[in-house]
């Protein structure tokens, strides 16, 4: 319940920044609400006892990241930096110069990534400062293992549809501003909802093979780390999450409700809503930290945010359906078979 709480004040902050382009009062109280934010994380970092170095310096890179976001030569710091970031990982850098004859220079920069002057953008730049620091302040950076990790219950399928599913879904629609500054259509559009089309369908399933390949190639890399074993902890992990016994219709459903909820909401949220807003690097890592199983092993949290990547160049050349397809299919397969587990 907390965590879908959460998603509901980000989905209202959403729809306040958008509604804040045409009343004033509004951007004023979102600022103050930052500013409560930046306050309440400081008595946090104060006064919270056994507070680690690691939480402690995070939570002083959220406020200042926090501040700074509420300037605008602040927000166009940080548009210069994503917007080179973002050239570099798409490859403009390098398709820039073949194919449009620009400098390398003018390539990087020629695709404007994160609008200083935007309150919505300002508003989501919040959200993603606070949501990354809220998940990266728990990681110990030097800790490769799971440390006494519980055994999940079988995750529910209440849990699914009210947070990975709808919730994720709720806030990437009013991150964008649906009915208020976007209809049904545009808001579809600008999260790259769109009808498959054949080749969006063969490239889904491309990715899905990719995923397969990429993710055995790190369990092998991961199972050999002496003495951790991380690829066989995390199956086991994975294994107890999704634990619905031997019976193939219920696997199958369980599969099916993680594959659309998890696809759909995670693809959504990163992939349609933020990607466009601040690139895909930074949505890659976010992507990466909100698998909060891997929060103690800092590796799987990288493991993640280069698939993400991977994902992120797809929506760039398609649109989020084909990432949606691709996702979901690597999902179901994966669940089912930690869900049957014969």
């Amino acid at each position: 319940m907390l965590d879908f709480f959460l998603v509901t004040c980000c989905s209202i902050l959403g729809l306040i920044g958008h509604g804040a382009t045409k009343n004033k009062w509004l951007e004023w109280l979102l600022r103050l609400i930052m500013l409560c934010v930046v306050l309440f994380e400081f008595i946090v970092m104060v006064m919270a006892a056994g507070l680690t170095n690691w939480a402690y310096w995070t939570l002083m890179a959220m406020q200042i990241a926090t501040l700074v976001d509420l300037l605008k030569p602040g927000r166009r710091i940080f548009s210069a930096i994503f917007t080179a970031i973002d050239g570099l990982v798409s490859l403009r850098v390098i398709t820039g110069p073949l194919r449009h004859k620009l400098s390398p220079l003018k390539a990087l920069m020629s695709r404007l990534i994160f609008i200083p002057t935007s309150i919505p953008h300002m508003v989501g730049m919040f959200i993603y400062i606070t949501t990354f620091g809220y998940f990266l302040h728990v990681i110990s950076p030097v800790n490769m293992q799971f440390p006494a990790i519980p055994m999940p219950l079988p995750v529910s399928i209440s849990q699914l549809f009210t947070y990975n599913g709808l919730g994720l879904v709720m806030v990437s629609f009013c991150g964008v501003g649906i009915f208020v500054s976007r209809n049904w259509k545009e808001a579809c559009k600008r999260l790259g909802w769109e009808k498959p089309q054949l080749k969006h369908v063969g490239i889904g399933i491309l990715l899905v093979v990719f995923s397969f390949a990429y993710d055995l190639i790190w369990s092998l890399y991961t199972h050999a780390i002496p003495g951790q074993d991380l690829a066989t902890k995390l199956s086991a992990y994975n294994s107890g999450t999704f634990a619905v016994g031997s019976d193939f219709g219920t696997s199958v459903l369980i599969a099916l409700f993680v594959a659309i909820c998890a696809g759909v909401g995670e693809e959504t949220l990163i992939r349609g809503a933020l990607q466009p807003a601040i690139g895909i690097l930074p949505a890659a890592f976010l992507h990466g930290v909100l698998h909060a199983q891997f929060s103690h092993a800092p590796i799987f949290i990288i493991q993640v945010a280069i698939w993400s990547c991977v994902f992120g160049l797809a929506r760039r050349f398609t649109n989020t359906t084909t990432t949606i397809i691709g996702h979901a299919g690597f999902n179901f397969v994966t669940t089912f078979l930690f869900a049957f587990n014969p």
